[in-house]
């Protein structure tokens, strides 16, 4: 057993650190890692990117696990006007930023790529209220406009070319954040939207740096080292704006800015006046100011350990700095004692010993440190570690600990301990603690001697115990030792794996393939919703790794791995990825027969769309029933598609659905249930749709398509629309003439009956307008259909009216009473509906008649705010249940009526329930409830 963790532990004031081992030997030949090579972390410290410091720009770059174990390498030729330029991870995607305004993204360690412009489509984000004015020489500043262009001549063809310098790159979350001499460039890397912020306001000399703080909200703050001062940019990249901010800081010039992961405290180092300060994110308060002119030499990195403590790094040390000044070192030896040979190092011409410059990462709950030979994790030790390692501790965690020691030796004494624990009521507490710590311990003998004690204490707990919890903490340490082997090389935290989420976690492990060590994670954690994630991945690659195989027996080995989730052989995973990665692969038949597997039908249009099976994207989205997604597509053919072959489509009478060029026998072979293998749309459906949604506003088009498919009746009715339509603005007697005499003229040469038919009504509508506008002198004319007509003799009250027009023209009565309720209703005109519809006696309000029901009229009434004694009187006319009729009476606060309903019914339930909801009301409301309940016996 190893000796006590607190030996290790080293105090500020009063918090202990502790710097423990992640991988002590790493698998590299790596030689000064720090000196030799630029180092690129990735955001959860799991991979290293490293390129050799002794060539102008990088050529290879060479990606490790943080083991040291070597996963893949990037080679480009560099060159001085083509070159690499920086490369930053996002996660453990890397991304190498080029000099010719692009970059290249790796979305895994395959090599895999794609390529994206970061100086085109710029959108500039406007300045919300900002602003620097001029001021002396001394002061640095330009009035604001646009960036100022740094552009060259080029001689081959004598056009100007702007100079792209990109003089810093970060990453923060989803953006990739580049500062260029006049500019700020900031691409989303989901989306691929570039944000551009001009820096015309400030001298580009003046500018020292930047860097990225968190915020609650989702905005991207940059903190800028200018001058003297700090000014900080607060970016919405979602309202195309930003605001930049003067701090008024006056110690500068700064060369290194860090913000707390948590975005509270902000490090700022002064070389020239070789000082550190700690200050608020107010910028009102400097906590610390610490003076490095006494240490052995500049610190070569600066950095948060956690959120409450700056760490520097020096040659062969690390110092930890907290409030008051206080620090504490941890050292690295010169080289270990057996390796020391003085003579051989001065034969090789050193002047100096060999050392060590430790290269350092923040995390949220500590640091990780690289040196050429180890990997160390620098964090604050928790209060439940404490209480647990502590020599000389009486926690009862400690105690249940110590009970494992005296188990073998003197058992009794473990008995005793346990039981003290017990009566105490400290049990459960000493083994909530120990659960915690050994979810913190790296060492896996402590893990094993903590989980030991948790167990031993669950024996003595009576069960009560919740061994769920005891469970899940075993699991997830199983998981992270597994992680943390040297041959996946992902160590990480169990506050950090929670912080990356266990997706990321899962992508880690399928960038390495390691599918079916994910599945077991997925297993053993139950994060069932993952495992279609897993899947989906495994027959991507899949795909990618069988470059001989046919389309048939990849087909038949995605699909079964997708239907083995399932017993009824079916698939429920969505393909959308895997039909993609077949199409980049150029397997069309796969990928053809791949979306038939797709279980959403919405996806499944996408994919035809995506892979221009246009025609079949058309009847799936038929079949779906959805008008818009049927629009969408119609109006995409008829722009892609020429006349005829858009007219064809819309000529169809039916549609197989098979869009696979294999043998149908092979398939019916693979016992996989796929749905609408053959799909069917019979009859004039899609042209028909098409004419009465998108056609009749395409006059040429929908002329052309009636006289292809030789429907003369159909075009005869649509030419007298367009006729109407183009008559339809004039008014007065001379209207009233022309008109006549065109429809008159277009009625005796038509030989269409349904055309004449047409024509015969309008006619009599034309007279109807005529008679009512010399009626109430007012101009009818300018209404364009019978509905209207009548709307407007609505709204002017003239129901008589309106009934002898209903007559005349066969209007369906629930049509016209659909339209009073609508005019009145949305007019407020409460009385003139309540009339309409109780009529002439108001004293009776009981079986009303009405051809559309009443309950169209409580709906407009609750709507329209209609006054309560209306709305209940229409209720009481309802056909509806009684319960319906007293959900009603409710929302209409008429409680007396729906207590009336109840007792009718006697339902006790409901009248209980009424006295409730009507405390609010007055006394005689509530008597009247009580005396129904008293009536029933209750």
């Amino acid at each position: 057993m190893p000796s006590s963790p607190s030996l290790g532990w080293q105090k500020l004031q009063n918090v202990y650190y502790s710097l423990r081992p992640c991988y002590d030997n790493l698998n590299w030949s790596i030689d000064n890692l720090y000196s030799n090579f630029k180092v690129a972390i990735s955001t959860q410290a799991t991979v290293l990117a490293i390129s050799s410091k002794f060539v102008p720009h990088p050529n290879i770059i060479d990606i490790y696990t943080i083991s040291g174990n070597k996963i893949w390498s990037i080679a480009y030729n560099s060159r001085p006007n083509d070159h690499i330029v920086d490369y930053v991870f996002r996660n453990e995607d890397l991304c190498v930023v080029l000099n010719n305004g692009k970059f290249r993204y790796y979305n895994n360690f395959k090599g895999n790529f794609n390529e994206y412009t970061y100086t085109k489509n710029l959108i500039q984000l406007d300045n919300i209220g900002s602003s620097f004015g001029s001021t002396d020489a001394d002061g640095g500043f330009t009035s604001e406009g646009a960036a100022k262009s740094y552009v060259i001549t080029n001689l081959e063809n004598n056009e100007t070319e702007e100079i792209i310098q990109v003089l810093e790159v970060n990453v923060w979350k989803e953006f990739l954040i580049l500062r260029l001499i006049n500019k700020f460039i900031i691409t989303n890397l989901d989306t691929l939207t570039n944000y551009e912020i001009p820096l015309s306001a400030f001298d580009s000399s003046k500018i020292h740096g930047f860097s990225v703080m968190s915020e609650l909200d989702k905005s991207i703050v940059l903190l800028v080292q200018y001058d003297a001062t700090v000014v900080t940019f607060k970016v919405e990249t979602a309202l195309n704006s930003y605001e930049f901010t003067d701090q008024g800081l006056t110690v500068g010039p700064f060369s290194s800015i860090r913000a707390s992961p948590n975005g509270q405290l902000i490090s700022l180092f002064n070389v020239k006046s070789s000082k550190i300060y700690v200050i608020s994110n107010k910028y009102d308060q400097v906590l610390l100011e610490y003076d490095t002119s006494n240490e052995s030499s500049l610190p070569y990195q600066i950095e948060w350990c956690g959120n409450d403590a700056i760490i520097l790094s020096f040659k062969d040390e690390l110092k930890l700095i907290g409030p008051g000044q206080q620090s504490i070192s941890f050292f690295y030896d010169i080289v270990d004692e057996e390796d020391f040979d003085l003579e051989q190092l001065l034969k090789a011409g050193q002047d100096d010993l060999s050392f060590t410059i430790p290269i350092l990462k923040t995390e949220s709950d500590g640091i990780k440190v690289f040196t050429t030979s180890r990997v160390e994790f620098l964090s604050r030790v928790s209060e439940s570690c404490i209480n647990l390692y502590q020599i000389g501790s009486s926690h009862p965690s400690s105690i249940l600990l110590d009970c494992i020691d005296k188990l073998s030796q003197h058992a009794s004494k473990a008995d005793t301990n346990i039981s003290l624990l017990k009566s105490d009521g400290t049990l459960y507490t000493a083994m909530r603690d120990c659960l915690e710590v050994a979810q913190d311990e790296f060492v896996v003998v402590w893990q094993k001697k903590i989980l030991r004690a948790v167990s031993f204490g669950k024996a003595y707990s009576d069960d009560l115990y919740n061994a769920d919890e005891y469970l899940s903490v075993l699991n997830n340490i199983k998981v992270l030792n597994q992680l943390r082997t040297p041959e996946l090389g992902i160590f990480l935290t169990y506050n950090e794996v929670l912080e990356a989420g266990w997706k990321e976690i899962l992508s880690m492990l399928l960038r390495r393939d390691q599918h079916f060590l994910a599945l077991k994670v997925i297993e053993l954690l139950k994060l069932e919703n993952y495992k279609e994630y897993i899947y989906s991945d495994w027959c991507c690659s899949k795909i990618k790794k069988e470059l001989n195989m046919s389309d048939i027996d990849l087909f038949k080995i995605v699909s079964k791995k997708l239907i083995s989730l399932t017993d009824d052989n079916r698939n429920y995973i969505s393909v959308d990825a895997i039909s993609e990665v077949a199409h980049e692969e150029g397997r069309t038949n796969l990928c053809k027969l791949l979306v038939n597997l797709e279980p959403s039908i919405e996806k499944k249009i996408q994919q035809f769309l995506r892979f221009e099976e246009v025609e079949l994207a058309l009847i799936k989205a038929f079949q779906t029933g959805d008008n818009d997604i049927a629009k969408i597509i119609l109006l995409h053919l008829r722009d892609t598609l020429s006349i005829s072959q858009f007219i064809r489509v819309l000529d169809q009478n039916e549609q197989n659905g098979s869009i696979s060029d294999l043998s149908t026998e092979e398939l019916k072979k693979l016992d996989i249930n796929i749905s609408s293998d053959k799909l069917f749309i019979s009859g004039d459906l899609i042209g028909d749709f098409w004419v009465n949604s998108i056609g009749k506003y395409d006059v040429d088009l929908l002329t052309t398509y009636y006289k292809q498919e030789d429907k003369k009746n159909e075009l005869g009715v649509y030419k007298l629309k367009l006729f109407l339509n183009e008559n339809s603005g004039d008014s007065g007697e001379s209207y009233y003439n022309n008109y006549k005499a065109r429809l008159q003229k277009s009625l005796s040469s038509s030989k269409i009956k349904r055309s004449n038919k047409l024509y015969q009504r309008e006619l009599e509508i034309l007279e109807l307008k005529k008679r009512l506008s010399e009626t109430f002198l007012a101009n009818f004319y300018t209404e364009k259909s019978l509905n209207s007509i009548l709307s407007r003799l609505i709204k002017m009250n003239q129901i008589k009216m309106c009934s002898k027009v209903v007559k005349d023209f066969k209007i369906a009565q629930e049509k016209y009473w659909f339209l009073v309720l609508g005019t009145y209703s949305k007019a407020k005109e409460f009385d003139r509906l309540y009339e309409f519809a109780v009529g002439s006696d108001l004293s009776d309000t009981s079986n009303l008649k009405s051809p559309i029901g009443f309950e169209p009229f409580v709906e407009a009434s609750f709507a329209n705010g209609a006054p309560r004694d209306h709305i209940s009187t229409y209720i009481k006319n309802c056909s509806s249940t009684y319960t319906d009729k007293i959900k009603f009476y409710v929302k209409n606060k008429d409680y007396k009526l729906a207590a009336q309903e109840a007792f009718k019914y006697k339902n006790i339930d409901i009248l209980r329930n009424l006295v409730q909801a009507a405390s609010s009301q007055d006394d005689d409301t509530i008597n009247t409830i009580k005396g129904y309940i008293t009536k029933l016996g209750y």
